[in-house]
């Protein structure tokens, strides 16, 4: 392969990776319009289904059982949690009509059970990968965010054809 074809596939590969990053960006704002809000996902109590770094888009929620029964996913307001809220699964209803909830990876439920005006939303859609930055930051991993950064102005540079004239 000669180096014209070379740099055309390394051109090529920088497109679809900021491609790629554009698409989760947009998939992770854009339900914003629908009313919908986005949390990243900083532990793993709902794993495997959701991950750390995972962007969590939440819509609006009736928690009825009915409406919204055992198994759904919904966000929960507590003020005793760094972020003031945590995203876990309906396990059931009690009789006085608070809600159990307990993350996928825990082996208990939470408690106390919480009260239906507690739940803040529903799991609507996750956007994988999209929060690993900002949880990076967080958590002071200067390693990775460097490598992304790295990465994706590598990636500009090449999708523009920035260089010099000089270079043959």
């Amino acid at each position: 392969m000669n180096v014209g074809g070379l740099m055309y596939a390394f051109r090529l590969a920088a497109v679809a990776y900021l491609s790629a990053v554009a698409c989760l960006l947009v998939w992770s704002h854009a339900p914003k319009i629908l009313g919908w809000q986005s949390r990243v996902v900083i532990s793993g109590s709902m794993l495997p289904t959701i991950r750390p770094g995972d962007v969590a888009l939440v819509g609006a929620a009736t928690p009825e059982p009915g409406i919204l029964p055992p198994g759904r996913i919904v966000l929960v307001r507590d003020p005793s949690r760094s972020t003031g809220y945590y995203l876990h699964r309906v396990r059931r209803y009690e009789p006085s009509g608070k809600i159990v909830t307990r993350g996928d990876a825990n082996q208990v439920d939470d408690y106390p059970a919480v009260d239906r005006a507690q739940v803040a939303g529903q799991l609507r859609l996750v956007v994988p990968f999209v929060g690993l930055p900002m949880l990076w930051w967080q958590q002071d991993q200067w390693l990775p965010l460097a490598a992304l950064a790295g990465v994706s102005w590598s990636s500009l540079v090449l999708a523009l054809g920035l260089r010099s004239k000089n270079r043959r």
